[in-house]
């Protein structure tokens, strides 16, 4: 089975608001889905992500396929960067301290950016 992070659409007409769940590949954009991760409101400025990070990359390890705007959302939210630095510490690039470390690091400056 083929599973992907996409986006579920809910909301009113001409005004969307997705959910973000893993999915079998093969079934339909909004119907039954394996869990749901969060959600993305593209109406408000900046769009708006409530994300469940831990479980996004615990997902992304066990081989889950993110769409292409997933994957945006993911790396402005560093999941990705989670990603690749867990994968470091599993090949024993660097600890998991070191890996928390950066990731801070990371958040915060992206904090004061946004």
């Amino acid at each position: 089975m083929s599973v992907k992070i996409r986006l579920k659409r809910i909301g009113k007409k001409h005004r969307p608001i997705y959910h973000i769940v893993v999915a079998d590949s093969r079934a339909p954009r909004d119907g039954k889905f394996i869990e749901k991760l969060g959600t993305y409101n593209p109406h408000t400025d900046p769009p708006s992500t409530i994300l469940k990070i831990q479980k996004s990359v615990s997902w992304l390890m066990k081989g889950a396929q993110p769409t292409d705007t997933v994957k945006s959302i993911f790396s402005k939210k560093g999941v990705l960067l989670k990603k690749h630095l867990l994968e470091g510490v599993k090949k024993g690039a660097f600890t998991d301290e070191d890996a928390n470390q950066k990731f801070h690091v990371w958040s915060k400056k992206n904090l004061f950016e946004s």
